[in-house]
Parts: C-alpha cells; structure tokens; sequence
C-alpha cells in the first residue's frame, strides 16, 4: 500500500510547483525564408517556431601519452529552429483546450484533470502525441490539431 501511496503524493507535490501556460504565442504567418527557400503561407496563417536543442554525447577518448581515457562531448544533431503551421491564437479558447485535453486522454497520452487551461501536462501531452510524427515539441501544431478533429481541414488539402 505504501508502494503506491508514495508515488501518488509525490507525483501531486510536483503537480502542485508546475507552472501555467507553456503554449507560446502564435504569430501570423510572414514569408520566411526556410533554408534557401521562400515559404509563401495562406493570408491568416499562423505559425510558431520551436527551438529544438542539440543532441550531444559522451564518448571516451584515450588520453594522449597516458593511460586511461577522459569523457569528451560530441555533437550528434545541431540544435535547430523549426517553424511549423499552428491554430491561432482565436481558435484556443478553453473550450478547445478542454477538448485537446480529452482527445490527448482518449489516445492514452494524458492523465491529468479535463481543466481547459494549458499547462504543463497538456504540453507534455501534446509532445508525447506529435513526437512520433516527426515534431518533439509541446507547442500544437495545426497538424495535430486537424488529426484531432479540433481545427477544419480544408477541402483542398483533403
């Protein structure tokens, strides 16, 4: 009994230091260059750029004229800017919060109370869901959200 008790408070104590909004906010859409290209988005777009941390590791390397080896970082993936389409900011209301919210929870990828209001665990969510697409952020991407069935998708991108 113990054994799951104590997990339980301390999952609520570090439940109860988390902060609110992690959500950054969406930016309408202006032609951006996009690593030698021009990326032309539809009037009224909004996008978000994520910042995606390097990726480094700990390898050992002999020491020159010694014995023995020292750990030494080496990069593996550069860190990188990636922008991508999102919902703007009047289509999140806590109404459509509350709804990501049980889609998240109906696929297995939240736990956490049906509130509308976009905390950590909701971005964490929104993380686990969209990593394996090929995006490891919490920010929501318009993708997501169209998977979802929370935003419309366009006829023309059917």
């Amino acid at each position: 009994m113990t054994r799951l008790v104590l997990p339980l408070i301390l999952s609520l104590a570090l439940a109860a230091c988390q902060s609110t909004p992690v959500q950054p906010e969406a930016q309408r859409a202006e032609v951006t260059p996009l690593i030698g290209q021009t990326l032309t988005p539809p009037d009224g777009a909004c996008w978000a750029n994520d910042r995606i941390p390097a990726v480094t590791e700990t390898v050992l390397v002999p020491v020159a004229g010694r014995e023995g080896v020292h750990p030494q970082e080496r990069l593996v993936h550069p860190a990188e800017d990636r922008l991508f389409a999102v919902p703007c900011p009047e289509q999140i209301d806590t109404d459509m919060i509350a709804s990501l919210q049980r889609a998240l929870a109906a696929r297995g990828h939240y736990a956490g109370p049906i509130t509308g209001e976009w905390d950590s665990e909701t971005s964490q969510a929104v993380r686990r869901m969209q990593a394996p697409q090929g995006l490891d952020s919490g920010v929501l991407s318009l993708q997501a959200a169209q998977m979802l069935g929370l935003v419309t998708v366009s006829r023309a991108n059917m």
